[in-house]
């Protein structure tokens, strides 16, 4: 297995993070291989051929609507949202 799509997803996810912007679930974090060693241009068949990330793909866009869906709603609050930072930028 190759670990570089997940460190870039880390890699994003992290400056996101660092951004303020708010992680949907874990069903939301996605960073399957598909044919990673093989050529480009028969990747899209490597995926036609995976339905398990058709549905790991639906998995993460219904938590991020469900996510959406609190925070337009007013309930969400985040974990560390009455916690004042020690180090102040």
């Amino acid at each position: 297995m190759a670990a570089g799509p997940e460190t870039l997803r880390c890699l994003l996810a992290d400056w996101l993070s660092d951004l303020g912007l708010v992680q949907a679930g874990a069903s939301g974090v996605l960073d399957p291989r598909i044919g990673y060693y093989r050529p480009y241009a028969t990747s899209h068949e490597d995926l036609d051929a995976d339905p398990d990330v058709f549905a790991r793909v639906t998995n993460a866009a219904l938590s991020l609507a469900a996510m959406i869906a609190q925070i337009r709603s007013g309930r969400y609050r985040p974990p560390d949202d009455n916690l004042e930072e020690p180090r102040q930028k």
